[in-house]
């Protein structure tokens, strides 16, 4: 066999592959993009209740909160 014939057939066979990668990546982008727009779609987030804006946390509460945290963590940790 020549050279010229081997080089031939292994470009053919690069050609071959590399559109074939190209093309599976290509239908699996277009798949994933209508996937999300159907579950976009038809199945939306439901939306996060906002949290009351004057809703404020004294001082005192925060320091019971980090305590009983700590109380928690020592229990834990033994």
């Amino acid at each position: 066999m020549e050279s010229g014939t081997l080089i031939q057939e292994a470009v053919k066979i690069m050609v071959v592959g590399m559109a074939t990668v190209f093309t599976f990546l290509c239908f699996m982008i277009v798949f994933l993009k209508t996937q999300g727009w159907f579950l976009t779609r038809f199945f939306p987030q439901k939306k996060p209740i906002a949290a009351k804006q004057n809703a404020k946390i004294s001082d005192a509460t925060l320091q019971k909160i980090a305590i009983a945290a700590i109380d928690e963590y020592k229990k834990k940790r033994g």
